[in-house]
Formats: C-alpha cells, structure tokens, sequence
C-alpha cells in the first residue's frame, strides 16, 4: 500500500490556541511517515497583486511559494487549519488561497481542465472562539469553490466551536480520526 503524502497547511496565529493543538492532533494521528507543515504565519507571504502575470506564464511572478506549490502538487492529502477571524479564515491563509490566482487562471483558460491531474483529497479544520457555525459554512463554500479549480476533494471538515469558553476538542478530535480513517 502506497504511502500518503500528507500536507498541512497552519493559518493559526496563535502558538497556544486551539488550531495548532487540533493540527497537532491530526499530524500525531495520521498514518503517514512523509507529513510537511506550512505554517502561514511564519511565512512573509507576498499578496496576490492582480498583475496577471500567472495568466500568460502559468505560475506566479513572486517565487516565495515555489516550493509550497510542489509540495501542494505532489501531495495526497492536504489539511488547511485556520481559526475563523471575523467571519472568514486568517490572514495568513486568506493571502495564500489569493496565491493559488495561477490555479484559477489555468482552469478558466483551458475550458475547466486542471492544472494538478493527480486527484487530492483535503479536510477543513477550524476553531472559533464563539459560535462559528454560520461563518464556517461560508469558508466551507469559499474552500469547495478553491478545490474545485485545484483537483481536489473535500473528504470533510471540522469545527471546534466556543473556544474562548468551553471548547469541545473532544468531540472535534473524533470527527478528525473519522476523517483520518477515510483518507
């Protein structure tokens, strides 16, 4: 049995909240040896600056993602982990998602084809420190629509709500090995 390349994309801001202890928790229980971590936050992420470029070249004029992309093109299964912050996903992850333009532009250009054949898999994974429900379905919309043009399949998402007050990491640690059993 081949072994999944497994890729986790961290928009978590915080060391000690409760997105990188849920990351954690996937990456400590998923069955694969070959595991990259992007963290976000840590990266100084150029913005998306409609220049078109990535229309006529294929790939982007900045090159600080180059190895991101590789590794997102190669990988089986890709993890996004974002807290929800006003209502949508963290900076950092909403700059990146603006950074697969290339994706997009490929798949409108060529009558739907996709740029990455292999199929992926992927899972949303998402804390709120209220009740996040209702913004959660948005970013669940926003990220169907992102895997759409990029090869992807959404095998399920998480959301740990009330964060700020009593959180169930319980119950999202569960829904997290479902989809581990899946993958």
């Amino acid at each position: 049995m081949k072994e999944n390349k497994i890729l986790i994309i961290d928009g978590a801001l915080r060391n000690d909240g409760y997105t990188k202890k849920l990351v954690e928790f996937f990456k400590t229980n998923c069955k694969s040896d070959s595991v990259k971590l992007f963290d976000a936050s840590k990266e100084k992420i150029a913005f998306c600056d409609g220049c078109n470029f990535c229309e006529e070249n294929e790939h982007c004029k900045f090159t600080d993602l180059n190895e991101l992309f590789k590794d997102f093109e190669e990988a089986d299964v890709i993890a996004f982990a974002t807290p929800v912050y006003n209502g949508i996903v963290s900076a950092p992850l909403k700059i990146l998602i603006e950074r697969l333009q290339p994706y997009y532009t490929y798949f409108y250009k060529n009558n739907k084809k996709q740029k990455v054949k292999k199929r992926r898999k992927a899972l949303i994974i998402a804390t709120a420190g209220r009740d996040g429900r209702e913004a959660f379905e948005f970013i669940e919309k926003q990220f169907k629509y992102t895997f759409s043009v990029t090869n992807i399949e959404l095998l399920g998402s998480v959301l740990c709500n009330y964060t700020d007050t009593l959180p169930s990491v319980e119950n999202a640690e569960k829904e997290i090995l479902s989809i581990i059993e899946r993958i």
